[in-house]
């Protein structure tokens, strides 16, 4: 774990952005589940169609090997536990590309516990980084949404879109 302190401390440019002002928009989630990477896959579509972003997301699949159902799309790509050294730290060239990217905002979807997505939250090349409150990352995320019990994934994006949309950055115009 002492390299995820390290990371951590790594310099980042921190700059609030809100839903509005983002261009490229990164997710990270738990893609184990068949129903999530659905509605993850619909979300995303409609991101693109109705708000025009530029949107990616990368799953992680705690198995062995992709499920036949999931394969990667255009922006929508996966990563396995064959693709984690021996420090569960993802090593896959899809997952070092999504690393790169400099996205506007990068939100985790998924719980603190996933320690892959909490890692590549962490040494992402995104603006402004967003996850779900855990009282262990206080350090990974620029901002932290709470939400109670065990929500669906469903839920979290939606969640995650109303406080990234009450974002307003004040100008300077006169």
């Amino acid at each position: 774990m002492q390299y995820m302190k390290a990371a951590s401390r790594q310099l980042h440019r921190r700059k609030i952005i809100g839903f509005d002002e983002a261009v490229r928009i990164g997710y990270l989630y738990d893609a184990t589940d068949e129903r999530d990477y659905e509605t993850v896959k619909s979300y995303i579509r409609n991101l693109r169609s109705q708000f025009k972003k530029d949107v990616s997301a990368l799953g992680f699949v705690d198995k062995k090997s992709l499920p036949p159902s999931q394969f990667a799309q255009f922006g929508i790509d996966f990563f396995t536990r064959k693709d984690l050294d021996y420090r569960l730290i993802p090593s896959h060239p899809v997952v070092q590309n999504f690393i790169r990217e400099p996205f506007d905002v990068l939100v985790n979807l998924a719980q603190g516990d996933c320690f892959p997505l909490r890692y590549i939250s962490v040494v992402s090349h995104a603006t402004f980084r967003v996850g779900r409150y855990d009282h262990r990352n206080l350090q990974s995320y620029d901002m932290m949404i709470h939400i109670e019990g065990n929500p669906d994934i469903k839920t979290v994006l939606e969640q995650s879109e109303i406080f990234l949309k009450q974002i307003k950055l004040q100008t300077n115009e006169s």
